[in-house]
């Protein structure tokens, strides 16, 4: 099992010297290796069309001082979720209302930096239209879901500190439960025992879904801890 808060809590303490959010913008500027040639999002994980995932895709000095500066952010930009989990759209007010490429109103400059380094890195072949920062507290997680039309069809996830599973299931049938054995929790979920893939996202990391795996659903169990098997594809 892997705990969740040692995991913070050891990602915290290698970044202690990052010293102010230039170092992100620095980072992303400088010349670096891409994540995958131009056919990235039609590479596999366990036989998974379109989920392609790279470690240490940004340095510990960037990811800290992302994080810093989206902690910096007015309190209304975020939306609390239920469990422990917090949302920030960067770029309009939902998913479904995105951001216009030349309106700069709600967009961060490293926002653009960011949006920028993934196609540097060929994450993506354009821009992505939307940035979505969820913020995940002590034993959160998020139940079972695809993301529709509304980001179809090309999706990265960039962890910044900590870990955890994530996991992909059909697009329909049983689906990941949120943890918890209380009848009384109107967001539980039964438990599917057989996901078709799992991923453990490491601090840094990028994980991408499109095309087949896109048409998944994902989500997050809500425990303490995460228990890697040989079942998870990066276990080793």
């Amino acid at each position: 099992p892997l705990d969740r808060a040692s995991a913070k809590a050891a990602a915290a303490e290698s970044t202690t010297d990052a010293e102010d959010d230039d170092v992100f913008e620095t980072s992303t500027t400088t010349p670096t290796t891409p994540i995958a040639d131009a056919d990235a999002p039609r590479r596999q994980l366990a036989g998974v069309n379109g989920l392609p995932h790279a470690r240490n895709f940004i340095g510990a000095k960037a990811a800290t001082a992302l994080e810093r500066a989206l902690l910096r952010e007015p309190a209304a930009w975020w939306t609390a979720i239920s469990n422990g989990r917090r949302v920030m759209n960067v770029g309009g007010g939902s998913p479904s209302t995105l951001f216009v490429e030349d309106d700069e109103t709600r967009e961060p400059g490293y926002v653009s930096r960011l949006r920028a380094l993934l196609v540097h890195r060929r994450v993506f072949t354009h821009a992505p239209n939307h940035v979505l920062v969820n913020e995940y507290v002590g034993d959160a997680g998020i139940l079972a879901h695809s993301d529709g039309d509304v980001y179809a069809d090309d999706v990265a996830i960039i962890t910044l500190r900590g870990g955890a599973l994530i996991e992909f299931w059909p697009a329909t049938g049983d689906t990941i439960s949120d943890g918890r054995d209380d009848d009384e929790d109107e967001d539980a979920q039964r438990v599917s025992p057989r996901p078709v893939v799992s991923v453990y996202l490491e601090p840094r990391s990028v994980l991408m879904y499109s095309g087949d795996a896109y048409r998944l659903r994902h989500g997050i169990r809500r425990n303490d801890s995460d228990v890697i098997t040989d079942a998870c594809v990066n276990a080793s």
